[in-house]
């Protein structure tokens, strides 16, 4: 993410403050009236994000309320202990702290989201300018389809009303994959929606999107840090390394089965042929600049390139390049997508010759690889294991699919599509009948009253009518005009949320819902 420039404004002083130290004043200094989200499953980074933002917004002289889910002296304790103490707040009554269990059986929660909305509306007294909601999932509904829109909506409306900041966290980690997916979907519409994950030995603050006190705010990863007293700060950008004298020679490591003919690269003093992928570590130790060209085939499937890139970027110097070469085999997306999260520089797809792979080697040439990589080979790879046949689903299946698929892709921004074709149930089976049968790669598709669904794993958005037009052939243009294409995580999400209310399926957890709704479908 480009460097964001500190803006101060007058008037900004009586806005509530994000508390994150070191970061401009146009991302922490949030707007009057609007509602943030920020998603943090690990408790040592949202706790103190929590405590840090009341401190630095009660030290400006405003009020704020906090909402728990446990015991509010448990937090003010752990507060103390993340170097943000409040007790003197709290005792002053400057700072209210109340706790609001999300229990089926307590009468807000039977009663739905407006009793809901009522009691948080009591709880905050007059004149407060912050409202900070810990882990806010039960509190907007989000286990009922039919119920989280309209309490994100009434959340929104009423913090415009009161003239109050909502800072609502979430963990959506700790409860059903699909409650992440209500999050993107509601979070749709509010000033700011973040995550906050745990890298290295500090954490990074990706903006979904952002729009402060002073205006929008580029999209992007901050890194952050635990300082010493347990409070988050901003990481300072790491330097880049001195570039390595140029010797006018450029040394590549290549794999043997990733070249056309090895035995001309031999004859080559730049290019150093290794029979293996460990080979290859072994002499990428002694490069100070260059690159290493890795093989992807059958006879290297994806988690063995996957598990080499990984040990390339941990050992060898940022100057040293790592190509992953298709070797009779395609990838898909997803597993470019993945490679290249993970460290690869870039994939040179099958059918280029080595011609054309020296000359990705010297596009490369001179670049120091500095971006951050995920801690976490295994989530990554899940996010690039997607279907590579059709399959028909009844609704509450193609619901949850796309629901873990969505979680899992998240954190690599993998682009899908869901395209929806309107038409009558009869038409739509017939349309979907016609797509297995010319086997259509990474798809889920189903039928409902309103049409037929199809779920493209790895596909952008633009390129979904085409896909369309190959699946259906001569079907394609007496349904073209009846064909809508969404794109983006966020509106996916909105509209399979849609999608789980309007044919009444159950919830994945009924034990969570409210017990008037439970006894609703029950009945």
């Amino acid at each position: 993410m480009a460097v964001l420039d500190a803006a101060t404004s007058e008037g900004a002083s009586d806005a509530p403050r994000l508390g994150l130290r070191g970061l401009p004043d146009n991302v922490v200094e949030l707007a009057r009236g609007q509602v943030y989200a920020i998603a943090a499953d690990a408790q040592p980074l949202r706790l103190p994000l929590v405590a840090q933002t009341l401190r630095d917004t009660l030290e400006r002289g405003l009020r704020a309320c906090v909402v728990l889910p446990g015991d509010p002296a448990a937090f003010l304790s752990k507060a103390r202990l993340g170097g943000a103490d409040l007790d003197w707040w709290h005792e002053q009554g400057e700072l209210v702290a109340v706790r609001l269990k999300a229990d089926p059986l307590a009468v807000p929660f039977r009663n739905g989201p407006a009793a809901v909305l009522e009691h948080v509306d009591r709880t905050v007294p007059d004149g407060h300018a912050l409202l900070v909601i810990e882990q806010a999932e039960p509190l907007l509904f989000f286990g009922d389809a039919a119920q989280a829109p309209g309490a994100a909506d009434a959340l929104r409306e009423w913090a415009a009303r009161r003239g109050v900041t909502v800072l609502a966290t979430f963990a959506p980690g700790s409860r059903p994959q699909r409650e992440a997916v209500a999050l993107r979907a509601v979070a749709e519409d509010f000033a700011g929606h973040a995550t906050m994950r745990e890298h290295g030995d500090g954490a990074h603050l990706e903006l979904r999107h952002w729009f402060g006190a002073h205006g929008a705010v580029p999209r992007g990863a901050l890194p952050l840090r635990l300082a010493s007293d347990g409070t988050l700060v901003s990481a300072p950008a790491p330097a880049v390394p001195d570039r390595p004298r140029a010797d006018g020679v450029q040394q590549v490591v290549a794999v043997e089965k990733a070249l056309d003919d090895a035995a001309s690269a031999v004859r080559d003093a730049r290019w150093n042929v290794v029979p293996t992928a460990a080979a290859a570590l072994e002499a990428a130790r002694g490069l100070a600049a260059g690159a290493v060209v890795l093989a992807f085939g059958r006879e290297t499937p994806l988690r063995t390139v996957a598990n080499a890139v990984v040990a390339l970027r941990r050992a060898a110097s940022p100057w040293v390049a790592v190509v992953v070469r298709e070797r009779g085999f395609r990838m898909r997306l997803a597993q470019q997508v993945a490679l290249i999260r993970l460290g690869a520089s870039c994939v040179v797809p099958e059918g280029q010759d080595d011609a054309a792979l020296a000359q990705a080697l010297r596009a490369l040439g001179g670049t120091a690889f500095m971006r951050a990589v995920p801690d976490d080979l295994e989530a990554t790879l899940a996010a690039a294991g997607t279907n590579t046949s059709p399959q028909l689903l009844v609704t509450r299946a193609f619901r949850d699919l796309v629901s873990d698929v969505l979680v899992a892709s998240e954190a690599i921004e993998l682009p899908h599509a869901l395209l929806h074709v309107a038409c009558d149930p009869a038409k739509a089976q017939q349309l979907g009948t016609l797509a297995l049968q010319r086997r259509l790669r990474d798809a889920a598709l189903t039928v409902d009253p309103t049409g037929l669904w199809m779920f493209l794993f790895g596909c952008p958005a633009s390129r979904a009518p085409t896909v369309a037009q190959r699946t259906f052939g001569r079907a394609f243009p007496e349904v073209s005009s009846a064909i809508t294409v969404h794109g983006t995580p966020g509106t996916i999400a909105a509209r399979i949320e849609r999608l789980a209310g309007a044919v009444g399926m159950p919830e994945l957890d009924a034990a969570r819902l409210p017990a008037r709704v439970a006894a609703t479908r029950q009945g």
